[in-house]
């Protein structure tokens, strides 16, 4: 209960946080008046033209490195399983939605450890102030952007890497190292611009 207490606040934050994406997988369309339109369509285009025989993006890494599809092209299938209700695209979007959560999950809490490990450097949070590493999770959190682009982009993904990548550069154990690389390293099978954390490590 003591580890609760000390989080207290940031685990509220997370149920509101998940609350929120998941209505807003079902319920809201990128794009408002100006464009009905996101890369989820792309995407949904793309699994289409796999189950037509044809092997789109293969061994074109500029655009898509290999990992992003082996995880998008899995969820397209399984919603081609689910009869269509109210709009076709419904399934794949709160499938392929879901999946990009548990990646925008892992955002908000990598946020707010790199923040607790930094804020532990700059000593105690003055009396009255909302604690030091709660402060970045909840910018993340109410921006706007980020819950637009987790809406109509797979960039959670990549930002995941990045986060964990740095994480673990922070991180006082000796193998931490290793597993930035690692995450570096997966992260650019998702997206190449992970690896400007290489710079950062060396």
């Amino acid at each position: 209960m003591s580890w609760y207490r000390r989080h207290e606040g940031f685990v509220l934050l997370l149920v509101l946080f998940v609350a929120l994406r998941l209505f807003a997988t079902w319920l809201l369309r990128p794009g408002g008046y100006v464009s009905d339109w996101s890369d989820y369509e792309f995407y949904a285009d793309w699994g289409a033209q796999t189950a037509r025989g044809y092997t789109t993006f293969v061994n074109l890494w500029a655009p898509y490195p290999p990992l992003f599809a082996r995880l998008m092209l899995p969820v397209h299938e399984l919603s081609l399983r689910i009869p269509p209700w109210v709009d076709p695209r419904l399934a794949f979007h709160v499938l392929f939605g879901a999946l990009l959560l548990l990646f925008e999950v892992g955002n908000l809490l990598l946020i707010y450890r790199i923040a607790g490990k930094l804020a532990r450097e700059d000593g105690p949070t003055a009396a009255g102030q909302i604690a030091a590493p709660l402060r970045p999770a909840l910018l993340y959190a109410l921006l706007f952007a980020p819950l637009f682009t987790f809406l109509g982009w797979f960039d959670a993904m990549p930002l995941f890497f990045l986060l964990l990548g740095l994480d673990l550069l922070l991180a006082s154990v000796g193998w931490a190292w290793a597993g930035s690389a690692l995450s570096v390293a997966l992260g650019f099978l998702v997206k190449l611009t992970p690896i400007v954390l290489l710079p950062v490590a060396v």
